[in-house]
């Protein structure tokens, strides 16, 4: 009886020893990962910086381009972009006046 109990404590210990390392493994495992999620979070933000300064940037050019195109149908195309950058403009001082 006693060496049945002896034996059962043993196994125990066994089992809690792989469950241990297991645990172990599976932490250092989860905190690799947070980093790896850090990490691509950055990516993410100075891409998505990048695409805004291009976006800007295309903006920009097409506003140049519209305004020195001297035909009729470029003046028009001016007038519309320009047109939209004051309705943004409006629409963010109603905004910033809420």
């Amino acid at each position: 009886m006693a060496q049945d109990v002896n034996k059962t404590i043993e196994e125990l210990k066994s089992k809690m020893a792989i469950l241990m390392s297991m645990y172990s493994v599976q932490k250092s495992q989860n905190e690799q990962l947070k980093k790896d999620n850090e990490e691509l979070k950055q990516t993410i933000n100075k891409q998505q910086n990048s695409i805004d300064e291009l976006e800007q940037k295309v903006n920009t050019l097409q506003l140049a381009k519209a305004v020195s195109d001297s035909s009729s149908s470029g003046d028009k195309s001016a007038r519309k972009y320009i047109e939209g950058i004051v309705r943004e403009i409006d629409s963010c001082i109603a905004l910033l006046n809420k």
